[in-house]
Formats: C-alpha cells, structure tokens, sequence
C-alpha cells in the first residue's frame, strides 16, 4: 500500500467514526480502530522520530515541515471536521496504543484547539506549550457569561487534555531550574482553568450543559495539578513559589522561639 492510499485510507476510516452509529457497534468501532492503528505504525521515516537527532538546525525543521508524512494525513482530518462535539468524538476513539499514534491524535487535538494547521507539524517536546495554551484560553470563546456555548466549551477543554496528555514533563536529569520553571507555567494554566469553572454558576438540573462543562474543567484542573505537575504543590504556601520553601521555615523558625 502506497503513502496515498494510506493517507486516503486513514480519513475515510476518521470519517467513519463521526457516525455515532458506527462509534457504538463494539464489532465494528475495533476493527476501524487497528486499521488506522496498522497503517500509522508502518509509515516509515515520519520526521517526529529523526528530528531529536538534528535538534536545533536547519535539518531539523526541514524534516518537521518537509518529511513528516502524516502531516498532510492530519490537514485532511482537521478540515474535515469543525464541529467541536464531533472533534471531541473523533479524538476520544482514535487509537493511541503506540508511540506513533499517540502523537497523531495529540498533534489533532492540539489543532482542534488552538484551530491552528501548525499544530500538525509540531515535534514531541514543543507540542505542550504551556504559555500558549494559557494566553489562547484568554480568548473570547473560553470567556464564561450568558452567551457561552458550554458544549463547544466542554469539548475544547476535553481536546486540550487529549493534547496535552503528560505534559511532556522535563527529563529526570533536568536541572532545578527547568523544572520550576515548568511547574511555574503548569500553575499559571491551572489558575487560568480554575478561574474559568469557578465562574460557571451550574444550579443543577435546569442547566446541565453547564454543570457538564465544568466537570470537565474540574477534572482537567485535578489532572494538572496533582498528575501532570512533577511534584504537588506544598500546601499554604504564603509566596506560590517551591523555591521559597526554606525561608518559610526560617520564619517559623523564629515565630517560635
């Protein structure tokens, strides 16, 4: 099977799955879903697997842009779905058992949410920007009042999860530094989320969309602070900061004496 036919091959099968007919039936959702996971894991030299060994150089972003031949797979996907509720659904049965396809739906995801092409082409270990996604939730389609979709909401936010995942979390050998500061900028996302469901007024079953919607970014907020964060933050905190850990105890230390 060439590279086209498998690019034409995976969207239809993508398509397939916007039917929630086809989404239920358990004898046909896990055949579409190894098909697409066959046809991902055999595409040979995709740029997201080469690029960590130029990073940095021109090489390196010519293999992003050029090489990678699951790109033009996912642009065809992206265009073809832009209802939020289908993206969610798509995304939620994608296959993601191997490295390769795990990526496929993060980089589709990420898209979805931002509604950015760019997101496709993106390696590994700059697809969890953290600022990025802080300063886009700013926009005015996250901006919680009486005229706030909460669907599209709920479906955005499931999509950023999908697309963040791990986080992608600094290496073990990391120095001190690299760590605060993406622990700092995990805050700063979390912040942002709590203070979008703190301002939805849910008041039971009279507005389910809402209460529903903030469930979701309830559970994203937990899924950040206590499993995407490298370690949890110390609980009363008078500065918000780890490294100010050690002058905290200096001043009990002498409240006490």
């Amino acid at each position: 099977m060439d590279l086209q036919l498998k690019r034409h091959t995976v969207c239809v099968f993508c398509r397939l799955m916007l039917d929630r007919n086809i989404v239920l039936d358990h004898n046909v959702l896990p055949s579409i879903q190894d098909i697409i996971s066959v046809i991902l894991d055999s595409i040979e030299g995709d740029a997201d697997e080469e690029v960590g060994l130029y990073s940095g150089s021109f090489l390196a972003r010519e293999l992003i842009h050029c090489a990678n031949k699951t790109t033009a797979m996912l642009a065809i996907v992206y265009r073809s779905v832009q209802d939020s509720g289908l993206q969610l659904q798509l995304l939620q049965n994608l296959p993601s058992s191997s490295s390769r396809q795990s990526l496929f739906r993060r980089r589709l995801a990420l898209a979805f949410f931002f509604r950015d092409l760019t997101s496709l082409s993106k390696p590994r270990e700059h697809l969890a920007d953290m600022k990025a996604i802080t300063r886009h939730l700013g926009k005015s389609r996250f901006t919680v009042n009486t005229e706030t979709d909460y669907s599209a909401l709920a479906a955005s936010i499931a999509a950023l999860a999908i697309g963040l995942d791990d986080g992608d979390p600094p290496p073990t050998d990391a120095s001190k530094e690299a760590v605060a500061a993406f622990n700092h900028d995990l805050d700063k996302l979390a912040q942002r989320i709590k203070a979008m469901f703190t301002q939805i007024v849910d008041t039971g079953a009279s507005h389910m969309k809402r209460t529903e919607a903030k469930e979701v970014l309830e559970s994203f907020h937990a899924c950040l602070v206590y499993a995407v964060r490298t370690k949890r933050k110390p609980k009363g905190m008078m500065w918000g900061d780890d490294a100010v850990d050690e002058k905290q105890k200096r001043v009990m230390k002498d409240f006490v004496r």
